[in-house]
């Protein structure tokens, strides 16, 4: 045992040596020197990757969320766009409906119009030509009255002509007369 208490105290010896060698620090197996150049590289590894990793993905990460969030907005603008150009569509639809209703109206009250003016017109015309043409006939009737008058008075001055030359017997003047009538209603 007492080679195993020297051993024992040896050691002992030998971790209060590398204790204050090394700070305490060696007693957790952690040699100063190496934890501090590890500590370096770490810290150079971190600002390399801080300055040419870390930021230009983040700088990714910030572009493509704008692009996603332009992306939402211009989507939903492009929707509000629709439903107005539908609206729009709609009221355009409306307001071109109701003036070709306009325009029908008119139309037909234009043609309406025209018709009672044709129609009027051509009353007119025809009360023109029936008045013309009962002035004609009064003119002709006027005409053949005068022509007869004309005529039964040259029949009437032959009959007498006739019955002077003649023996005035009054069978042959009732032939005669007859016989001019007769002449007359042919």
């Amino acid at each position: 045992m007492s080679q195993e208490i020297q051993q024992i105290a040896e050691v002992a010896h030998e971790v209060t040596e590398v204790s204050h060698a090394t700070g305490g620090l060696g007693t957790l197996g952690i040699n100063v020197k190496i934890f501090i150049a590890q500590l370096v590289n770490f810290v150079v590894v971190l600002l390399v990757f801080w300055k040419w990793a870390y930021k230009p993905i983040i700088k990714l990460l910030d572009q493509r969320s704008e692009r996603i969030e332009k992306s939402m907005k211009d989507a939903e603008e492009v929707d509000k766009r629709l439903s107005n150009l539908d609206e729009d569509q709609k009221k355009l639809l409306a307001e071109t409906k109701k003036e070709a209703s306009e325009i029908l109206d008119d139309a037909r009250t234009q043609a309406e119009n025209q018709k009672s003016a044709l129609l009027e017109k051509a009353k007119t015309e025809v009360e023109g030509v029936v008045v013309k043409g009962k002035a004609q006939l009064q003119a002709e009737k006027v005409q053949m009255i005068r022509d007869a008058k004309t005529e039964i008075a040259a029949i009437a001055v032959e009959a007498s002509k006739k019955i002077l030359e003649d023996s005035i017997d009054k069978d042959k003047s009732q032939q005669i007369a007859k016989d001019v009538v007769d002449q007359m209603t042919k």
